[in-house]
């Protein structure tokens, strides 16, 4: 057993996209832990027990998403992926509205920023040849747009 932890590099971690051992620090493991947290924080909003149909469903489109860099065909349903289609970006100083101290309101901003950061990491695995013909486009279309939704859904919370 001493020998086989002595073969194991700490640096290199086996990703389950291709099979291969990579640096821990390529962008891919950035993107599955930005994932796991963004489904942490939408759990935390679950957990404050408003909207919990909506929240649920939520986190049902990322679990849906995320599944289609390991299945191809794992696809939204035409009703959740037109509702993202309609989910226009929007700005507002939430200073006010944070401070409040509504609960499910972060939890879902926090989880629309791991969105968002999972996707630049995503992009950024576009570039790496091994990875290009993984990433679906799918998923980084949809990422995209569930991030937005799921800000605009805060923000519409918030303003309750």
């Amino acid at each position: 057993m001493a020998e086989n932890d002595e073969q194991e590099n700490p640096q290199e971690q086996l990703c389950e996209f291709n099979g291969k051992m990579l640096k821990r620090s390529h962008p891919i493991f950035g993107y599955v832990d930005e994932m796991r947290m963004a489904q942490a924080e939408l759990g935390l909003a679950i957990s404050e027990g408003v909207r919990l149909q909506a929240t649920r469903e939520l986190l049902d489109m990322l679990d849906t998403l995320s599944q289609s860099m390991i299945d191809p065909d794992s696809r939204l349903p035409d009703q959740q992926r037109k509702m993202l289609n309609h989910a226009d970006e929007v700005w507002l100083d939430l200073k006010e509205k944070m401070s409040q101290g509504d609960r499910r309101a972060a939890h879902l901003l926090s989880s629309s920023a791991h969105m968002n950061r999972a996707l630049s990491y995503l992009v950024e695995c576009l570039d790496d040849t091994e990875f290009s013909n993984i990433i679906p486009d799918y998923l980084v279309k949809y990422l995209g747009k569930l991030s937005t939704f799921v800000y605009r859904e805060a923000i519409g919370h918030v303003m309750l």
